[in-house]
């Protein structure tokens, strides 16, 4: 009976990119008809709610901490993911003075802190984990086109940049390299800090906001 139940939630973890897709465009859709500029809040809030409940339900404490331990292997692996994120670093060159207001600098700060926590809990830790009888090929590429493609159909809804074709790849790029760092190094730890400096330097509520555009 248990081995029944520790497939159906598998199976439901490795069906819930989809759902978390569908419902992330849906959200940004509705947000941007009836909040216009405020979208990205109830969008972002609804998709960290989701990551949330998945990684509390899907994962235990144990999952968890093994996520946040230090980085196992080479360290090479962890300056790899370092690297990739930095690669918005043009990005923040160049409109790092856009921001109107301090409360946005407020939001940018809390963004970058708060929401790579959840999505590389959510699409590196959960969903890779759930794949473990899989080839390592299709873990990666199955991990990261759905981290890739959500930028697109949830953010891009009212955000120019999420919705370029660059920022498509640039993400999958990304996505990929983390995935595999985190299947070299059984380690989040460093790939979430990567994140949050891909988040920041990405000047990612200004985007949001249509303040930055490719």
């Amino acid at each position: 009976m248990l081995n029944i139940n520790k497939l159906k939630r598998q199976r439901i973890i490795l069906f819930s990119p989809v759902a978390i897709v569908v419902l992330g465009s849906i959200t940004a859709h509705l947000s941007l008809k009836f909040f216009n500029t405020w979208a990205w809040l109830p969008t972002n809030l609804i998709l960290w709610g989701m990551f949330g409940f998945m990684i509390y339900w899907g994962a235990g404490r144990k999952d968890i901490k093994g996520w946040l331990q230090p980085s196992r292997g080479a360290w090479g692996w962890s300056v790899l993911a370092l690297t990739v994120g930095i690669i918005p670093l043009g990005v923040f060159i160049l409109n790092w003075n856009l921001f109107p207001a301090t409360w946005i600098v407020i939001a940018w700060v809390l963004f970058a802190l708060i929401n790579p926590l959840l999505e590389e809990g959510y699409w590196r830790g959960l969903l890779i984990d759930n794949t473990g009888n899989w080839p390592i090929w299709l873990r990666l590429l199955y991990s990261t086109f759905f981290f890739a493609i959500n930028h697109p159909l949830s953010l891009g809804a009212f955000s120019i940049a999420n919705r370029h074709p660059v920022t498509f790849v640039s993400t999958f790029i990304m996505g990929l390299v983390w995935s595999y760092v985190y299947y070299r190094t059984k380690s989040l730890r460093w790939v979430i800090v990567a994140h949050i400096l891909t988040d920041l330097l990405n000047l990612s509520i200004l985007t949001f906001l249509n303040i930055v555009v490719p």
